[in-house]
């Protein structure tokens, strides 16, 4: 069966229970980049072991959620993170791998045929993407990488994902070639300044963000490239909303529903409260509980119900997601003829 197929079908079991399609796992904290614009660096923060991790993919596939995100920090950090992602894939779930791809060349060999959907981070060109991440020679090695897997018969579909700052105004125009000599897809997302806690929105980075003149134009730069045959992955409705709300207040939020986030120390994400977690992985499997047991709790269905009316963020992750949760139609189309279907 195709890639899409299998996403599809199963996409459709789990909204008709009102489970996630997706569960994003920050598998780790630690980075070796240093991006001035990244909330989730934590070099200190503890992470599940090889068997907790192993356990929560395993038990997100019994659920009948069909895709597995994984992300940091940086993935491949972790020593293990081959063999879980062959779990991952033996348990029937779709593995989207997100990376800024530093030690790629080096450990290919051992993840190749586990990643369906690789997605690397690509938030300049040259010098600028390096100086951006912190790693002298790293667009080099994204280049010689993308070129070694042209032709590679197990190649997974492969994206590129650029960070909007004011650090990098005008990227999608430098970036945008880039992606289509890769044959990747290109997603751009505006940075995220902070996150939702108990005390409500706690904002750290907004220094950096673009302004709303800046994300409009970002959004006007994105439909020229799209006309002008560049990969852009974002949907029309979204572009068109960046354009005229850069904001971002007028959609309704699905993405709690649709995504089941896990951090690296094991909390599972209430994502008005990130500070107070709904669950704890290790504790769930050491106490010989199911991870279905998160959709049972009082607060986990307070969440998904408030989310509804919350608009703190503005990535199209995030979006794209709610409308795809209310089944329209360009997204529908975006997950059949882009995201999931093989190269």
């Amino acid at each position: 069966m195709r890639l899409g197929s299998r996403f599809a079908a199963r996409f459709a079991r789990a909204r008709l229970r009102d489970r996630p399609v997706i569960l994003s796992h920050l598998i780790t904290a630690r980075c070796n980049a240093g991006c001035p614009t990244c909330l989730w660096r934590d070099d200190d923060t503890p992470e599940l072991d090889t068997d907790a991790v192993a356990w929560l993919y395993r038990q997100a596939a019994g659920l009948g959620i069909p895709q597995l995100v994984v992300w940091g920090g940086e993935p491949l950090l972790r020593s293990d993170l081959p063999g879980l992602l062959a779990v991952a894939r033996q348990a029937g779930l779709v593995v989207t791998l997100i990376t800024n791809g530093w030690s790629l060349g080096e450990r290919w060999a051992e993840l190749r045929g586990h990643v369906d959907v690789l997605i690397l981070s690509l938030d300049d060109i040259g010098e600028a993407h390096d100086r951006l991440r912190g790693l002298p020679g790293l667009f080099r090695k994204l280049e010689a990488f993308a070129a070694s897997v042209q032709d590679d018969p197990t190649r997974p579909r492969l994206l590129a994902n650029t960070v909007l700052s004011r650090l990098n105004r005008g990227a999608l125009r430098r970036v945008a070639p880039v992606a289509q000599r890769w044959g990747a897809g290109l997603y751009f997302c505006p940075m995220e300044t902070g996150r939702m806690e108990t005390t409500g929105f706690a904002g750290t980075l907004s220094s950096l963000s673009l302004d709303p003149r800046g994300l409009q134009d970002a959004a006007r730069l994105a439909k020229i490239l799209k006309r002008a045959g560049y990969p852009l992955m974002a949907t029309d409705r979204y572009l068109d909303l960046l354009e005229h709300d850069p904001a971002l207040t007028t959609y309704e939020c699905r993405a709690p529903r649709a995504i089941l986030t896990v951090e690296a120390d094991g909390a599972v994400r209430d994502c008005l409260r990130r500070d107070a977690p709904l669950a704890r992985v290790d504790q769930l499997q050491a106490a010989g509980g199911m991870l279905g047991d998160v959709f049972t709790l009082p607060r986990y269905r307070r969440m998904v119900d408030s989310a509804e009316g919350c608009t703190a963020c503005n990535n199209p992750d995030v979006l794209e997601i709610s409308w795809l949760w209310d089944l329209e139609w360009q997204m529908l189309e975006k997950v059949g003829r882009l995201v999931y279907t093989s190269p």
